[in-house]
């Protein structure tokens, strides 16, 4: 599980807070002899903040969201907001998924977000 505070630190760390990164969801699995295996990827575009549950949540609504407007969104919340978790919103048909890690490609120009399903 991840909270704001590591995104933020991983976004200025790894990308320099590089506002043209598309942001992707890694999706992983686990085999039977509990190894961690690629099963998808999807461009997420689109995240909200949800005070009540103290979540920030990404999703795939029709939206234009890059690092750009991560890094913007995340820079307007007060410091009691970052201990809240990072999760995913797949479909209405899954729960919320937590992110557990975070990742790059510099040559692709991605931010992803790694959830296990």
């Amino acid at each position: 599980m991840k909270y704001i505070i590591d995104m933020v630190e991983d976004l200025r760390q790894n990308i320099h807070n590089a506002s043209d990164y598309t942001l992707l969801a890694m999706l992983l699995k686990e085999d039977a002899s509990g190894e961690l295996k690629y099963a998808g990827e999807k461009v997420v575009n689109s995240f909200y903040i949800d005070h009540d549950s103290k979540q920030f949540i990404f999703g795939f609504l029709d939206e234009d969201a890059t690092t750009k407007e991560l890094v913007e969104s995340l820079n307007a919340l007060d410091i009691n907001s970052m201990m809240y978790e990072v999760v995913l919103k797949i479909s209405d048909n899954y729960p919320l998924m937590p992110v557990v890690g975070f990742g790059e490609d510099h040559t692709q120009k991605q931010y992803s977000l790694f959830v296990t399903l």
